[in-house]
Protein backbone atom coordinates (compact mmCIF):
# COMPACT_ATOMS: atom_id res chain seq x y z
CA UNK A 1 0.00 0.00 0.00
CA UNK A 2 1.17 3.19 -1.23
CA UNK A 3 2.62 5.94 1.90
CA UNK A 4 2.11 8.96 0.42
CA UNK A 5 1.92 12.66 2.30
CA UNK A 6 -0.34 15.13 0.83
CA UNK A 7 1.58 17.99 1.34
CA UNK A 8 4.11 18.50 4.49
CA UNK A 9 1.83 19.32 6.96
CA UNK A 10 1.20 15.44 6.87
CA UNK A 11 4.51 14.88 7.99
CA UNK A 12 4.04 16.87 11.60
CA UNK A 13 3.51 14.62 14.07
CA UNK A 14 3.91 10.88 15.02
CA UNK A 15 7.98 11.73 15.86
CA UNK A 16 9.78 8.53 16.96
CA UNK A 17 10.89 7.82 20.68
CA UNK A 18 14.68 6.79 20.64
CA UNK A 19 16.34 4.34 23.44
CA UNK A 20 19.05 6.77 25.48
CA UNK A 21 20.67 3.78 26.78
CA UNK A 22 24.16 5.36 27.82
CA UNK A 23 22.41 8.74 29.10
CA UNK A 24 19.98 6.81 31.64
CA UNK A 25 21.39 5.67 34.99
CA UNK A 26 21.23 2.07 36.40
CA UNK A 27 17.66 1.15 36.90
CA UNK A 28 15.90 3.75 34.57
CA UNK A 29 15.38 4.60 30.89
CA UNK A 30 14.97 7.29 29.28
CA UNK A 31 13.48 7.74 26.22
CA UNK A 32 14.08 10.88 24.26
CA UNK A 33 10.89 12.08 21.61
CA UNK A 34 13.14 13.58 18.59
CA UNK A 35 11.23 16.63 18.19
CA UNK A 36 13.83 17.28 15.40
CA UNK A 37 11.71 14.85 13.11
CA UNK A 38 9.36 17.87 12.47
CA UNK A 39 9.31 19.24 8.76
CA UNK A 40 11.02 22.39 10.15
CA UNK A 41 13.11 20.61 12.81
CA UNK A 42 11.53 21.29 16.17
CA UNK A 43 8.14 20.75 18.31
CA UNK A 44 6.87 24.28 16.92
CA UNK A 45 5.37 22.96 13.49
CA UNK A 46 3.10 21.21 16.04
CA UNK A 47 1.78 24.28 17.73
CA UNK A 48 1.69 26.04 14.66
CA UNK A 49 -0.74 23.48 12.56
CA UNK A 50 -2.77 23.43 15.63
CA UNK A 51 -3.18 27.40 15.89
CA UNK A 52 -3.65 28.00 11.79
CA UNK A 53 -6.49 24.91 11.41
CA UNK A 54 -7.81 26.71 14.90
CA UNK A 55 -7.68 30.23 13.68
CA UNK A 56 -9.81 28.36 9.85
CA UNK A 57 -12.28 26.41 11.72
CA UNK A 58 -12.61 29.79 13.80
CA UNK A 59 -13.25 31.92 10.78
CA UNK A 60 -10.69 34.21 11.50
CA UNK A 61 -8.59 33.09 9.12
CA UNK A 62 -9.89 32.72 5.64
CA UNK A 63 -8.75 32.63 2.07
CA UNK A 64 -5.98 34.75 0.87
CA UNK A 65 -5.48 36.01 4.61
CA UNK A 66 -2.58 36.96 6.50
CA UNK A 67 -0.92 35.57 9.35
CA UNK A 68 0.98 37.48 11.84
CA UNK A 69 3.19 36.82 14.67
CA UNK A 70 6.49 37.93 16.53
CA UNK A 71 9.06 35.49 16.78
CA UNK A 72 12.38 34.89 14.81
CA UNK A 73 12.63 31.84 16.63
CA UNK A 74 12.00 27.84 15.85
CA UNK A 75 8.06 29.00 16.37
CA UNK A 76 8.51 31.77 13.50
CA UNK A 77 9.87 29.03 11.24
CA UNK A 78 7.52 27.11 11.78
CA UNK A 79 4.57 29.58 10.94
CA UNK A 80 6.39 30.38 8.07
CA UNK A 81 6.26 26.49 6.48
CA UNK A 82 2.81 25.87 7.43
CA UNK A 83 1.13 28.96 6.66
CA UNK A 84 2.98 29.67 3.16
CA UNK A 85 2.06 25.84 2.14
CA UNK A 86 -1.49 25.98 3.42
CA UNK A 87 -1.82 29.26 1.02
CA UNK A 88 -1.28 32.30 3.67
CA UNK A 89 0.32 35.66 3.94
CA UNK A 90 2.97 35.46 6.51
CA UNK A 91 4.54 38.27 8.50
CA UNK A 92 7.14 37.76 11.21
CA UNK A 93 8.08 40.61 13.58
CA UNK A 94 11.48 40.59 15.17
CA UNK A 95 14.43 42.78 16.47
CA UNK A 96 16.82 43.64 14.72
CA UNK A 97 19.76 41.68 16.54
CA UNK A 98 18.51 38.60 15.45
CA UNK A 99 21.25 36.55 13.45
CA UNK A 100 20.95 37.15 9.26
CA UNK A 101 21.01 33.32 8.76
CA UNK A 102 18.06 33.25 10.99
CA UNK A 103 16.08 36.22 8.57
CA UNK A 104 17.62 34.44 5.24
CA UNK A 105 15.69 31.00 6.19
CA UNK A 106 12.55 32.18 6.82
CA UNK A 107 12.57 34.45 3.41
CA UNK A 108 13.47 31.09 2.13
CA UNK A 109 10.11 29.82 2.83
CA UNK A 110 8.53 33.23 1.25
CA UNK A 111 7.66 35.37 4.81
CA UNK A 112 8.31 38.69 5.40
CA UNK A 113 10.52 39.76 8.11
CA UNK A 114 9.76 43.28 10.02
CA UNK A 115 12.67 44.05 12.07
CA UNK A 116 12.51 46.11 14.59
CA UNK A 117 15.39 48.50 16.60
CA UNK A 118 16.93 46.48 19.03
CA UNK A 119 16.62 48.66 21.83
CA UNK A 120 12.73 48.18 21.69
CA UNK A 121 13.59 44.32 22.50
CA UNK A 122 10.88 41.70 21.93
CA UNK A 123 8.15 44.24 23.42
CA UNK A 124 9.17 46.65 20.48
CA UNK A 125 8.64 43.32 18.11
CA UNK A 126 5.08 42.33 19.54
CA UNK A 127 3.84 46.01 19.23
CA UNK A 128 4.42 46.15 16.01
CA UNK A 129 3.03 42.90 15.04
CA UNK A 130 -0.40 43.71 16.88
CA UNK A 131 0.02 46.61 14.47
CA UNK A 132 0.01 45.20 11.33
CA UNK A 133 -2.05 42.40 11.94
CA UNK A 134 -4.37 45.64 13.42
CA UNK A 135 -3.97 47.60 9.93
CA UNK A 136 -3.94 44.58 7.69
CA UNK A 137 -7.22 42.97 6.57
CA UNK A 138 -8.20 39.54 6.79
CA UNK A 139 -4.77 39.53 8.88
CA UNK A 140 -4.58 37.34 12.40
CA UNK A 141 -1.93 37.53 15.15
CA UNK A 142 -1.89 33.52 16.11
CA UNK A 143 -0.40 34.74 19.81
CA UNK A 144 1.01 31.60 21.10
CA UNK A 145 1.82 31.80 24.49
CA UNK A 146 -2.21 32.64 25.03
CA UNK A 147 -3.68 31.06 22.21
CA UNK A 148 -5.49 27.55 24.15
CA UNK A 149 -5.27 25.96 20.64
CA UNK A 150 -1.41 25.54 20.88
CA UNK A 151 -1.83 23.06 24.36
CA UNK A 152 -4.44 21.36 22.51
CA UNK A 153 -3.28 20.28 19.81
CA UNK A 154 0.01 19.10 21.94
CA UNK A 155 -2.51 17.09 24.19
CA UNK A 156 -4.11 15.24 21.04
CA UNK A 157 -0.82 14.83 19.00
CA UNK A 158 2.29 14.94 21.28
CA UNK A 159 1.21 13.52 24.69
CA UNK A 160 -1.05 10.59 22.69
CA UNK A 161 1.78 9.38 21.19
CA UNK A 162 4.06 8.86 23.96
CA UNK A 163 1.22 7.48 25.86
CA UNK A 164 0.47 5.02 22.76
CA UNK A 165 4.01 4.76 21.99
CA UNK A 166 5.25 3.19 25.15
CA UNK A 167 1.83 1.32 25.26
CA UNK A 168 1.01 3.15 28.31
CA UNK A 169 3.92 2.25 30.37
CA UNK A 170 5.33 5.92 30.92
CA UNK A 171 6.09 7.21 34.40
CA UNK A 172 7.73 10.52 33.92
CA UNK A 173 7.26 12.63 31.18
CA UNK A 174 9.65 15.83 30.76
CA UNK A 175 8.78 19.03 29.15
CA UNK A 176 10.41 21.88 27.83
CA UNK A 177 8.63 25.03 28.87
CA UNK A 178 8.92 27.99 26.32
CA UNK A 179 4.87 28.94 24.97
CA UNK A 180 3.60 26.91 27.53
CA UNK A 181 1.53 24.47 24.77
CA UNK A 182 3.76 21.76 24.92
CA UNK A 183 4.05 21.45 28.65
CA UNK A 184 0.48 22.27 29.28
CA UNK A 185 -1.05 19.59 26.46
CA UNK A 186 1.36 17.35 27.89
CA UNK A 187 -0.09 17.74 31.29
CA UNK A 188 -3.59 17.79 30.59
CA UNK A 189 -3.88 14.34 28.67
CA UNK A 190 -1.16 12.68 30.97
CA UNK A 191 -1.56 13.12 34.26
CA UNK A 192 -5.30 11.56 34.07
CA UNK A 193 -3.64 8.98 32.86
CA UNK A 194 -0.96 8.74 36.26
CA UNK A 195 1.72 10.22 34.41
CA UNK A 196 4.31 12.59 36.17
CA UNK A 197 4.83 15.94 33.73
CA UNK A 198 7.73 18.00 35.01
CA UNK A 199 8.36 21.26 33.00
CA UNK A 200 11.98 22.42 32.63
CA UNK A 201 12.93 26.14 32.70
CA UNK A 202 15.95 28.20 32.50
CA UNK A 203 18.16 29.02 35.91
CA UNK A 204 18.42 32.58 34.49
CA UNK A 205 14.46 33.09 34.83
CA UNK A 206 13.16 31.01 36.81
CA UNK A 207 9.80 32.82 36.68
CA UNK A 208 7.84 29.01 37.02
CA UNK A 209 9.43 28.36 39.96
CA UNK A 210 8.51 32.03 41.35
CA UNK A 211 11.75 34.08 40.42
CA UNK A 212 12.38 36.93 38.76
CA UNK A 213 12.91 37.20 34.76
CA UNK A 214 16.29 37.36 34.09
CA UNK A 215 18.75 36.70 31.03
CA UNK A 216 19.80 33.15 30.00
CA UNK A 217 21.36 31.69 26.95
CA UNK A 218 19.03 28.51 26.02
CA UNK A 219 16.64 29.50 23.07
CA UNK A 220 12.79 28.34 22.65
CA UNK A 221 13.11 28.28 26.89
CA UNK A 222 11.92 30.61 29.38
CA UNK A 223 9.64 33.79 27.82
CA UNK A 224 10.48 35.80 31.18
CA UNK A 225 6.73 35.23 32.18
CA UNK A 226 4.44 32.61 32.74
CA UNK A 227 2.30 31.84 29.45
CA UNK A 228 -1.52 32.11 29.77
CA UNK A 229 -2.05 28.55 28.52
CA UNK A 230 -0.33 27.12 31.28
CA UNK A 231 -0.70 27.38 35.21
CA UNK A 232 2.17 25.83 37.47
CA UNK A 233 -0.29 23.75 39.10
CA UNK A 234 -0.63 21.39 36.08
CA UNK A 235 3.11 20.44 36.53
CA UNK A 236 4.19 17.94 38.62
CA UNK A 237 7.75 19.59 39.13
CA UNK A 238 10.00 21.66 37.79
CA UNK A 239 13.30 21.65 37.14
CA UNK A 240 16.14 25.03 36.22
CA UNK A 241 18.56 24.34 34.53
CA UNK A 242 21.64 26.79 33.76
CA UNK A 243 22.95 27.62 30.48
CA UNK A 244 26.54 25.68 31.04
CA UNK A 245 24.49 22.74 31.66
CA UNK A 246 22.30 23.08 28.61
CA UNK A 247 25.43 22.84 26.57
CA UNK A 248 26.35 19.78 28.24
CA UNK A 249 23.40 18.14 27.50
CA UNK A 250 24.03 18.86 24.09
CA UNK A 251 27.34 17.70 23.80
CA UNK A 252 26.09 14.86 25.48
CA UNK A 253 23.47 13.77 23.46
CA UNK A 254 25.80 14.07 20.25
CA UNK A 255 28.89 12.34 21.81
CA UNK A 256 26.78 9.47 23.59
CA UNK A 257 23.85 8.99 21.21
CA UNK A 258 24.47 10.29 18.25
CA UNK A 259 21.61 13.02 18.29
CA UNK A 260 22.33 16.38 16.82
CA UNK A 261 20.05 18.82 18.56
CA UNK A 262 19.64 22.47 19.89
CA UNK A 263 19.87 24.22 23.34
CA UNK A 264 16.85 23.61 24.13
CA UNK A 265 16.83 19.84 24.12
CA UNK A 266 19.88 19.98 25.99
CA UNK A 267 18.51 21.22 28.70
CA UNK A 268 15.54 19.03 28.60
CA UNK A 269 18.03 15.99 28.48
CA UNK A 270 19.99 17.27 31.70
CA UNK A 271 16.99 17.68 33.93
CA UNK A 272 15.99 14.12 32.64
CA UNK A 273 19.24 12.96 33.97
CA UNK A 274 18.66 14.58 37.02
CA UNK A 275 15.67 13.60 37.63
CA UNK A 276 16.50 9.75 36.58
CA UNK A 277 18.21 9.45 39.61
CA UNK A 278 15.63 10.49 42.39
CA UNK A 279 15.10 7.06 44.35
CA UNK A 280 10.91 8.21 43.54
CA UNK A 281 11.64 7.78 39.60
CA UNK A 282 13.50 4.49 40.00
CA UNK A 283 12.55 1.60 37.78
CA UNK A 284 10.45 3.92 35.59
CA UNK A 285 10.25 4.72 32.01
CA UNK A 286 10.79 8.27 31.47
CA UNK A 287 10.44 10.29 27.99
CA UNK A 288 12.35 13.46 27.33
CA UNK A 289 10.74 15.90 24.84
CA UNK A 290 13.84 17.06 22.65
CA UNK A 291 12.52 19.77 21.20
CA UNK A 292 15.22 21.11 18.71
CA UNK A 293 17.54 20.30 16.05
CA UNK A 294 21.25 21.40 16.10
CA UNK A 295 21.75 23.13 12.57
CA UNK A 296 19.62 25.90 13.44
CA UNK A 297 22.21 26.55 15.90
CA UNK A 298 25.22 26.26 14.37
CA UNK A 299 26.47 29.72 15.91
CA UNK A 300 25.26 29.74 19.54
CA UNK A 301 27.54 28.81 22.36
CA UNK A 302 26.34 25.53 22.82
CA UNK A 303 27.66 24.33 19.47
CA UNK A 304 31.36 25.54 19.74
CA UNK A 305 31.89 24.74 23.48
CA UNK A 306 34.21 21.89 23.93
CA UNK A 307 33.59 19.40 26.83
Amino acid sequence: MARIAADVTWLIGNTPLVELARLSPAGTRILGKVEAGNPSGSNKDRAALGMIRHAERSGFLREGGTIVECSGGDLGLAIALVGRRLGYRVVLTMPEWLPESRRSLLRALQAEVVTTPTNEGMQGAMQRADQIAKQTTGAVCLQAFTNRANARHHAETTAREIWHDTDGKVGVVVVPVGTGGTAAGCASFLRELGVRVIGVEPAGSPVLGGGKAGAHDIPGLGAGFVPDILCRSELDDLVSVTDRDASAGVRALAREEGLLLGPASGAVIHAARHLAQQAQHAGQLMVAVLPDRADRYLEHQSMRQEA
